[in-house]
């Protein structure tokens, strides 16, 4: 991983959310009560769209890092 590059816990953080809902959904399979209702509410609802918002962010601010770093390049300073 190179200076400004975000993509790498991009990346990670896009696949933890992944293997969290693939094991979410093998959990409901056996654990299907109130508690689980109210935890999926609570907990596993909100990240969704908080990472993919948190993903747009880094994405964003990666855009704005490597044109910093190619203006840094062009004046030698880098």
């Amino acid at each position: 991983m190179h200076v400004g590059d975000l993509s790498s816990g991009a990346s990670k953080m896009a696949l933890a959310l992944k293997n969290l809902l693939l094991k979410w959904e093998s959990a409901q399979d056996t654990w299907h009560d109130s508690t689980s209702k109210a935890f999926h509410k609570e907990h596993i609802e909100p990240l969704t769209p908080d990472v993919k918002q948190t993903l747009e962010a880094v994405g964003r601010l990666a855009e704005v890092l490597s044109r910093a770093i190619r203006d840094a390049s062009d004046t030698g300073e880098y």
